[in-house]
């Protein structure tokens, strides 16, 4: 959880962040642009997934920031990593979220 809680951070919102924003009757969107995944990650081609299930991608998502007197509209990346079937450890009918990064250095290219 610790984990999850500072990549979460990583993408601009902690606890004084959010304090302020919600002040400000502020809120975050955020779409998906584009998805690559697994092979089409150079790092995933370098160092597979070291079991059948487990799939890695990368998102661009165009986030827009929302204030009463302020728009802020970028992109922003993230990896995101999943179990599937028929990975062992994963549920038998869904995937589920093992993971996601949004700290450049940890984001898959």
């Amino acid at each position: 959880m610790a984990v999850l809680a500072h990549e979460f951070e990583a993408t601009g919102i902690n606890a004084g962040a959010f304090a302020s924003l919600a002040g400000q009757k502020a809120f975050r969107t955020a779409t998906a642009e584009s998805m690559t995944c697994d092979e089409e990650l150079a790092e995933v081609r370098e160092r597979p997934a070291p079991w059948l299930g487990l799939h890695v991608c990368t998102v661009a998502l165009r986030v827009v920031d929302q204030t009463a007197n302020a728009r802020n509209a970028f992109m922003a990346a993230v990896s995101v990593i999943v179990n599937c079937p028929p990975a062992a450890n994963a549920p038998p009918d869904r995937c589920t979220m093992a993971g996601f990064y949004a700290t450049p250095s940890r984001i898959v290219y």
